[in-house]
């Protein structure tokens, strides 16, 4: 079920950028992926994420995540244009997926909440390996996801 969620989130991530441009592979670097992805367009893939509803309410912003992109050179600035739209679109949804504050009947879907958290909500665990003495968990503290890219195993 999540992965299906997962692939049709993917696809219209996809849609919307590989309906927004040219398909002529193109070697040239860009310098800003701001050329690939407007405020406007980033407004529409995350709808809601400055809803009341949301915990994380403003803030993930436009502004922010240029200027993150900012420390990756290569991100969405090397190859053609439908591997650069790719690569953001790829990353948008997942960043979405990790974040969604829909459910399956929200206003617009649950993929339009994306940017809703900043925290793991209810995590199964508290990811903490109390085994490990090369890297021990401190005590009292909580593991679990946090921010746009959940890592946790």
């Amino acid at each position: 079920m999540a992965s299906s969620a997962y692939t049709l989130l993917s696809f219209t991530f996809y849609t919307i950028f590989l309906s927004s441009g040219s398909y002529k592979a193109e070697a040239r670097r860009f310098n800003d992926i701001s050329s690939l992805v407007s405020k406007g367009l980033f407004d529409s893939i995350f709808l809601h994420k400055d809803n009341n509803a949301c915990p994380a309410k403003d803030f993930y912003t436009y502004s922010s995540f240029i200027q993150a992109s900012r420390s990756f050179p290569r991100f969405g600035r090397t190859g053609s244009s439908i591997k650069r739209k790719r690569e953001i679109a790829a990353f948008l949804a997942q960043i979405s997926h990790e974040t969604t504050g829909g459910w399956p009947t929200a206003p617009d879907g649950p993929f339009a909440w994306g940017l809703c958290f900043k925290e793991e909500v209810s995590p199964q665990g508290n990811y903490c390996n109390s085994s490990n003495t090369r890297w021990p968990c401190s005590p009292g503290k909580s593991y679990k996801g946090r921010g746009p890219i959940q890592l946790s195993w």
